[in-house]
């Protein structure tokens, strides 16, 4: 890299290491010395704006050449002057294009490397607005200037990402907080992103489905512009820190309501690594190993026990305390799953384990991925089920980096005869999200995991790694209380 190198904070020089190319190296310090007056939030601009972004790009759509990369034989296909370009735009552009590039940067084998490593700037190191529209936002949703607020609070932001961007400050107390502010217009950009047919195409590919459904459609808009509104991600993460209080290396923070707005964000503030940095230490096989429980009782664990599911898990939203525990950032993208469609996906995790067909043909049906009359190849149906329920098949532990994300988009797409027969569920789409964001995460924290013996522990309610769990097995149920989901706004 450049002399610049220098200026980089040490995050970023973990996560990018000391070999990028200089066009790559030009990308990056141009978005960090950014700064940003206002985003485009018109929907024909942006729409123009990916249009042309699409055509600079040479004659291919963006994801198209992003997973023709998975293939050996088209290797190098994507290049890194094309993740500069990616960089450069999505930055500029913030909300749902934005994303796109955040679940490119941590899609492990998704991209060549030196690729993948570009995005992951997008992860939370954009170019900030700047200091005199963050005041406004402050100064609007608090009903006061900041400085008036707060005891002190940083005009540089620590993080800034696709919807809003966090500063640290403090309260009068003396209480360390981050301040997330959200960019003004942004929930009109997510919105003309979402009505825009070639960003809808692209996601289609990033979320592996193929059929243009309303309730698909419904699904990804109520996930996203949810994520516009921090009063609905107060709410789930005051229930995961509910959840996983007494928890003794998962940390979720304290929500502190009475200066939290629709745009407004504050909680509790930690110093600690990033996952890069944390990597970057070479942490022990023992060390590794507690995080991926971690990392898995979190997401699926979630799921499993109480239906509480956060589709979100990008490399950015995690910090590492020095003292062992994990602190879990950004709720913004979550859900409750209704108790039938839990117990519905359990059923075919079950089923698949127990390579029991006719049950797997019922609940393809029942699930949503099939009608009842459709004649499809229910033998590769099951083999598909089967090498996506991997981790599970075996009572042994499992190395993520076996389940390669380029191997399952070979069997969803370029070799599965039902390709253009096989409906996509509405709630499998950040189902999905989660399984390969999850997967790619843990490849690279690098300890197997006996799949199969925790999901089996958490259906039956309990964690194996936490006796002391006040809502596990034979104890008390968590309950969420729907008045108060409803009255934050959130959809269960």
């Amino acid at each position: 890299m450049s002399d610049d190198d220098d200026k980089l904070p040490p995050h970023l020089l973990s996560a990018l290491g000391s070999d990028l190319s200089e066009r790559a190296s030009k990308s990056v310090q141009k978005v960090l010395k950014g700064r940003v007056e206002k985003l485009s939030t018109g929907r024909m601009s942006r729409a123009l704006r990916m249009s042309r972004f699409a055509a600079k790009s040479a004659s291919r759509a963006v994801v198209d050449r992003a997973r023709s990369a998975v293939d050996r034989s088209a290797k190098g296909a994507m290049s890194v002057g094309l993740a500069a370009e990616m960089l450069e735009t999505f930055s500029e552009m913030r909300g749902v294009t934005m994303k796109l590039g955040q679940m490119l940067s941590y899609l492990d084998d998704a991209l060549p490397p030196e690729a993948r490593r570009v995005l992951t700037v997008l992860q939370r190191d954009v170019s900030p607005l700047t200091w005199e529209v963050v005041s406004g936002v402050l100064t609007e949703e608090l009903g006061r200037p900041p400085e008036e607020v707060f005891l002190r609070i940083d005009h540089d932001p620590i993080a800034a990402a696709s919807i809003g961007q966090v500063h640290r400050a403090t309260l009068q107390d003396g209480t360390e907080v981050a301040v997330k502010v959200q960019y003004p217009g942004i929930e009109a950009a997510m919105a003309a992103d979402l009505k825009n047919a070639r960003m809808m195409s692209l996601f289609q590919r990033v979320f592996f489905f193929r059929t243009d459904t309303q309730a698909i459609m419904s699904e990804l808009e109520e996930r996203f512009l949810d994520e516009c509104n921090y009063e609905k991600e107060a709410f789930y993460q005051k229930l995961y820190r509910e959840r996983f209080e007494g928890h003794p290396w998962i940390v979720v923070p304290e929500v502190h309501e009475a200066l939290t707005t629709r745009r407004v964000l504050v909680t509790t503030f930690y110093d600690g690594v990033t996952f890069y940095e944390w990597l970057e230490k070479d942490p022990s096989a023992e060390v590794r190993s507690r995080v991926t429980k971690l990392f898995y009782r979190f997401y699926l664990g979630g799921f499993y026990m109480d239906g509480l599911f956060n589709c979100d898990p990008h490399p950015g939203n995690y910090l590492f305390l020095e003292d062992g525990r994990v602190v879990f950032l950004d709720y913004g993208c979550s859900r409750l799953f209704p108790e039938p469609r839990r117990r519905l996906w359990i059923a075919l995790l079950e089923a698949v384990i127990a390579d029991d067909r006719a049950a797997l043909d019922r609940l393809a049906v029942e699930i949503g991925f099939v009608t009842e009359d459709l004649d499809y190849d229910r033998e590769s149906f099951y083999e598909l089920m089967r090498y996506l329920y991997q981790p599970y098949l075996e009572d042994r532990a499992f190395d993520f980096r076996e389940h390669a994300p380029r191997d399952t988009f070979r069997r969803m797409f370029s070799e599965n005869p039902n390709l253009f027969k096989l409906n996509m569920p509405a709630d499998a789409v950040f189902l999905n999200r989660i399984g390969f964001g999850l997967v790619s995460l843990l490849a690279e924290v690098g300890s197997s995991l006996n799949c199969l013996r925790y999901a089996t522990s958490y259906i039956a309610g309990v964690d194996p790694d936490w006796p002391e769990d006040p809502y596990g097995a034979a104890k008390r149920d968590f309950v969420v209380d729907e008045a108060a989901l409803n009255a934050a706004g959130t959809s269960a």
